[in-house]
């Protein structure tokens, strides 16, 4: 007998990580709670028994409705919820108790609100709303061995009416089309209860594993041998070979499942989303466009779909088609499931969307094509629509500040405008959530935290302006030290740096770690755990800090590399100490203790090569050529000439915005006979950049020489003839005025430029790499003393 309003059911293998989260979401006196355990080795089943659920064991079978199903009679409550256990209530619960009892009986399922986290970011969502709660005892089982789906099967009399349920990867909603019953008299349709869950078991790291990906492959393989060709599944199969990283399977795939699946399957929208992004990521962007053109036209209010066309379309130079578009998805927005209804009351589609997709998305890829066309005020506009749409986007943040750069304003001005609108928002944002009584004083205060403006001063080069924000709002933010460090490292603190970096990773944080509750260094997190694992860039920050500083490697910063590793960083140590400038820097005879004594792995070779780039991407040069020149024989089993590695490293400064001290390298080697192609076109660019089409062109030909197939270097080609051209019009309308056929010619021209400019063929620079473009050339060893902190020559030994 039904003696309470609703229940909880979960089926659970070895979830003691997510279980308590999950659970203690969940905390009401009035739930009821069935977790079907098949067959975990840890202490989920213990876990759960102290959160008071009843615990059901079963053997598990490669079958989730199978598992699913186990619970479902054993139900005493009116209504069941199911769940997972990677799933949790962010707010909505007390709401849904209250609604609950207030739905009319014609209606025996819900759909729920849920936010699945793909990335770390604020607004790394994707929203999907599913059928998760239905009546109990209403004939309703689970269908399918992988991405279940929820049908109702009704007494002896009635025929089989198949409801749709959600796909249990929840980032994918698919389900299969209901099939309406005259003689139902309850009214077919599915509101959206006020319940809001977080799911985050489909982050990048949970699929980078890929044994949850595998496993479901697995399954599915399955199912389209018991049922081949169904679209649902094929579908299905797309996403999993995604998830393995296979793209051009999972564009068969989905492919196959397009061409089977019916118009009014819901989840083809979706299907049609994931395809596009797909042959996005694969770069045919004419098969994503002919997609795209077609199917947008079938969801018009389908805001990814718009958002993704602005994307392809701007791929291809077109700028203001892709504009057109993303203003298009910024109309489209979620509405409440009482108003989704067209002109002929039927129900609109419940979209799987990503967080943003018709507001602070399409409203920053606005500002982005703004930014190029130099629409000043309309571009922070833009960026502010999206600000006011999701306060802490810090992709606005950041391209506000770089918008502001751009405009001349000093890092000092930047830093005033950005709190400026911080202050004006964070009101607005506490004004609207004054009556929330979901929102914990922990949560206001993260939000009122200037964070964002933090790293966005951080993402332009305004190193300086972020770290006194950062020792001026000490109390309110909270940086990771390995942000810290590189921030100082790139303001030429360098003394600072390398301080924070022992304290942080080093001895004494090891030894001080029982005896101190906590630390705080200019507002950072240090981390006091022993066996703490630093990223690949943090050991190069650290490394570069003790080398700029002067210092050697400590014992307990070689404790924290790898042992594939540690001789690499023993003898770089060795290379930068030792170093003195020559021209036969790279074959002195001091080097051959090193190459003997290291055994050089792949994981050694590609630490070196990170240390290298970090160190041209946070402004060490003279220690980045040194260690480039000195390790690039060593690691090379080719015969190397200076040319080919003065050549290389010019190519990583040219990746970094060091434009003009890059084009000096370039020049020697194409004076020595020794430039290749992707030489001749960083050269190229960089002259184009200036304004000299004419030998700017004459390098391109000379790239696509040596490689016909350089689409790069042929797309600046045509934008030089096309400038050219129009010179020459320009020219010849100046002497005849009244050739009309010139000015035809001349628009047409102007068009055709416009889109070939707006074709991703230059190496994009942000702020950041901007400020490089004349830096550099004084931290170069035969060069003068040094201009900035981009500059900073490594200790004078």
């Amino acid at each position: 007998m039904q003696n309470r309003l609703l229940g909880i059911h979960m089926i659970v293998q070895n979830e003691e990580k997510h279980l308590p989260r999950c659970l203690n979401s969940l905390r009401h006196k009035k739930l009821e709670c069935f977790i079907t355990d098949t067959g975990s080795s840890d202490r989920t089943s213990a876990l759960a028994r102290a959160y008071g659920a009843m615990v059901l064991h079963a053997r598990w079978e490669d079958h989730f409705a199978q598992a699913r199903n186990i619970s479902l009679p054993l139900a005493t409550t009116e209504w069941i919820l199911c769940l997972d256990a990677d799933e949790y209530v962010i707010e909505g619960l007390e709401e849904l108790m209250k609604f609950l009892p207030d739905v009319h009986k014609s209606i025996t399922r819900l759909r729920i609100t849920i936010e699945n986290q793909f990335g770390e970011g604020a607004g790394d969502k994707v929203m999907s709303y599913p059928v998760r709660l239905f009546r109990a005892h209403h004939g309703y089982r689970f269908t399918g061995r992988i991405h279940e789906q929820l049908i109702r099967a009704h007494d002896h009399e009635q025929n089989c009416t198949v409801m749709p349920k959600r796909n249990t990867s929840d980032v994918y909603e698919a389900v299969d089309s209901s099939i309406a019953n005259e003689e139902e008299t309850f009214v077919d349709i599915e509101p959206l209860a006020p319940l809001r869950l977080g799911h985050d078991g489909y982050l990048a790291s949970v699929i980078a594993s890929g044994e949850k990906p595998k496993r479901n492959l697995r399954l599915i393989q399955k199912e389209l041998e018991d049922h081949p060709g169904q679209p649902f599944h094929l579908y299905n199969l797309g996403v999993a070979r995604c998830q393995l990283g296979e793209l051009e399977q999972a564009v068969n795939a989905f492919r196959e499942s397009l061409r089977l699946a019916h118009l009014q399957a819901p989840y083809r929208p979706t299907l049609v989303k994931d395809l596009a992004k797909v042959l996005g990521s694969l770069e045919r962007y004419e098969e994503a466009h002919t997609l795209l053109a077609l199917e947008r036209q079938r969801y018009l209010e389908y805001p990814d779909l718009h958002l993704l066309y602005g994307e392809i379309l701007e791929r291809q130079g077109l700028e203001e088609r892709a504009y057109q578009c993303y203003a298009r998805a910024s109309t489209c927005s979620v509405k409440p499931y009482d108003q989704m209804k067209d002109h002929n009351g039927k129900f609109e589609p419940v979209y799987v969307s990503e967080a943003g997709s018709g507001s602070y998305r399409a409203y920053t890829s606005m500002a982005r094509l703004a930014e190029k066309r130099g629409f000043g005020e309309e571009v922070i506009r833009l960026y502010t629509l999206a600000l006011e749409h999701l306060f802490t986007y810090q992709p606005a943040w950041t391209g506000l500040a770089e918008t502001l750069q751009q405009q001349g304003h000093s890092d000092e001005q930047i830093a005033e405008r950005l709190l400026e609108q911080f202050k004006r928002l964070s009101q607005k944002q506490q004004s609207n959530q004054s009556g929330d009584i979901n929102s914990s004083s922990n949560a206001r205060d993260e939000e009122a935290s200037p964070l964002p403006i933090v790293y966005a001063l951080a993402a332009c080069g305004a190193y300086k302006q972020a770290l006194l924000l950062v020792d001026d709002q000490a109390c309110h933010i909270r940086i990771p030290a390995g942000d810290l460090i590189q921030w100082l490292l790139c303001a030429g603190r360098i003394t600072d740096a390398w301080h924070l970096a022992e304290e942080s990773w080093g001895a004494r944080n090891q030894r001080d770690s029982a005896q101190m509750p906590d630390l705080s260094v200019s507002g950072s997190e240090i981390h006091k755990d022993r066996q703490i694992t630093l990223r690949p860039d943090e050991r190069s920050d650290w490394a570069l800090a003790c080398w700029a500083s002067g210092q050697r490697l400590s014992a307990s910063f070689l404790a924290r590399t790898s042992p594939l590793e540690r001789d690499m960083w023993r003898v770089a140590d060795r290379l930068l100490l030792e170093y003195r400038p020559s021209p036969s820097a790279c074959n002195s005879e001091s080097e051959t203790a090193d190459e003997q004594l290291l055994h050089w792995s792949e994981a050694a070779e590609l630490a070196a090569n990170q240390v290298v780039t970090r160190a041209v991407q946070n402004g060490q040069l003279v220690i980045a050529r040194q260690l480039h020149e000195q390790l690039a024989g060593m690691m090379s089993t080719k015969e190397r000439t200076e040319m080919n590695t003065l050549r290389d490293y010019a190519g990583l400064l040219v990746r970094h915005g060091y434009t003009m001290l890059a084009a000096d390298m370039l020049i020697q080697c194409m004076t020595e006979g020794e430039l290749d192609a992707e030489g001749l076109f960083w050269l190229g660019e960089t002259l184009y950049a200036k304004g000299y089409i004419e030998q700017a062109l004459s390098l391109f030909e000379q790239a696509l020489e040596g490689d016909s197939t350089f689409t790069q270097a042929r797309a600046g080609a045509a934008v030089c003839y096309l400038k050219l051209a129009l010179e020459l019009i320009a020219q010849e309308r100046e002497r005849s005025p009244e050739a009309a056929m010139l000015e035809i010619r001349q628009r047409n021209l102007v068009q055709q430029l416009r889109t070939a400019e707006g074709m991703p063929w230059r190496t994009i620079y942000r702020a950041r790499e901007r400020r490089n473009h004349h830096a550099g050339r004084a931290a170069e060893p035969d060069t003068a003393a040094s201009e900035g902190a981009a500059d900073i020559a490594v200790y004078d030994r």
